[in-house]
């Protein structure tokens, strides 16, 4: 077992440096402009399907992340490896303009195994918070009343490099453990735009963050029958933490020429800390889920990652049913699982008063690869944020995920009589 776990790592450190500048550029958002981006979660698409539930899932065809104790039910024999990729399509909308943008990105890497009857293993990557808008503001200078153009354009966000264990107590009991590296870089830079009236010189202030620490979350599952009917039960838990961080700010011109630098320490920033619950019920072919998820952002109170606005605790309820029509011997049409979610939740920015919600409708299918234990998950959501009130901007957001979930059959020995 030894040289596939080396092998395997070595895999997944060539496939993290390989994405590592590319995995950030998954969102579009303009309230990304706030604190450390829009924050990301650590799923396999077949959770993205199920409005991003997972707190009390734990199957045994791909990795649940969602719950550190979620990949308890591993198969012994076999050896998971699943890659995601995302693209989106985004429709934005203020009072006076919109735009349309698209991207697309590898959104995670993981694998996973059990180590022993009790045990099981996985590790991965995952962009943990991203950042990438473009923006133009109009200001009048004072006592002139003439009008220049400040573009705003933001790129980065953090990642995470896990290690997962889950360890089964009893047989109906499990708890499971999640240690990340988190590290990254936030870019922001703000050009005004003078013309020939006004001097003519362009002004450009560049900001740059950089932030990393060790982060870690626990999680529980526990299921029990009735009859033919599962029920399991899951809860998460992640403390807050400080990242260590450093800032760097440099105002210059057109011509090069330096105006200011700061590269002074800004006071560390936390992530929050997080809590939540799950229940999932399962009978035969059908499963639903459900879940609550707490962020306390409200006790965030770094002046620099502000950028003058104030954080709020987040929830988010979401959850899931999955329809799959046949077993592992039926044709293949009837090995296709189906899932729809929905989720509903408040974003960490209170910003100009305003309730800053998002929703979001999914479906999500996986179709198995032959007769093989390979398959292809996919999911798309459409996801609605923010408001046109206020002057704010409205977003609408259409995500395709792509997930590649392989499983080889690997530590199984033949006999021969």
């Amino acid at each position: 077992m030894g040289k596939w776990v080396a092998s395997a790592a070595a895999m997944m450190a060539a496939l993290t440096c390989g994405v590592r500048a590319q995995a950030q550029n998954s969102t579009s958002s303009p309230y990304s402009i706030y604190g450390i981006g829009i924050i990301n979660t650590k799923e396999d698409v077949a959770s993205a399907g199920l409005g991003h539930s997972g707190i009390a899932l734990a199957p045994s065809e791909w990795l649940n992340l969602s719950n550190p104790a979620g990949i308890n039910k591993l198969d012994s024999l076999s050896f998971y490896f699943n890659i995601n990729l995302k693209g989106f399509y985004a429709r934005e909308e203020s009072g006076y303009e919109k735009a349309s943008i698209y991207s697309a990105n590898i959104d995670g890497i993981s694998l996973g195994f059990r180590g022993r009857k009790w045990l099981a293993f996985a590790i991965g990557y995952a962009p943990f918070s991203s950042v990438g808008y473009k923006l133009d503001e109009y200001k009048t200078i004072v006592g002139s009343g003439e009008e220049y153009k400040v573009q705003c354009t933001g790129s980065g966000g953090l990642s995470q490099a896990y290690f997962n264990a889950a360890v089964t107590l009893f047989k109906h009991w499990s708890i499971g453990g999640n240690f990340s590296v988190l590290w990254g870089t936030i870019e922001k830079l703000e050009t005004s735009y003078f013309n020939a009236a006004i001097g003519g010189e362009n002004i450009f202030n560049k900001r740059k963050y950089q932030a990393n620490n060790i982060y870690w979350e626990v999680g529980t599952q526990f299921d029990f029958n009735i009859g033919e009917n599962n029920f399991r039960f899951g809860a998460v838990y992640a403390p807050e933490i400080w990242l260590h961080t450093s800032y760097d700010q440099i105002v210059y011109n057109d011509v090069s020429r330096e105006l200011m630098h700061d590269d002074s320490t800004p006071d560390r920033f936390r992530v929050p800390r997080m809590y939540g619950a799950g229940f999932t019920f399962q009978r035969k072919k059908l499963l639903g889920t459900v879940e609550y998820k707490v962020s306390e952002w409200g006790s965030i109170d770094d002046v620099k990652f502000k950028d003058r606005t104030n954080f709020r605790n987040t929830y988010t309820i979401s959850g899931g049913i999955q329809y799959s029509p046949g077993t592992p011997e039926s044709p293949f049409y009837k090995r296709m699982r189906y899932r729809v979610g929905y989720s509903y939740g408040r974003d960490y920015i209170d910003l100009k008063d305003a309730n800053l919600m998002q929703t979001g409708f999914s479906l999500g299918i996986t179709v198995p690869i032959g007769r093989s234990l390979n398959a292809i998950s996919i999911a798309y959501e459409h996801q609605h944020r923010g408001t046109q009130s206020n002057g704010m901007i409205e977003e609408n957001i259409n995500t395709f995920k792509l997930g590649f979930n392989i499983r080889e059959v690997w530590f199984l020995r033949h006999k021969f009589e």
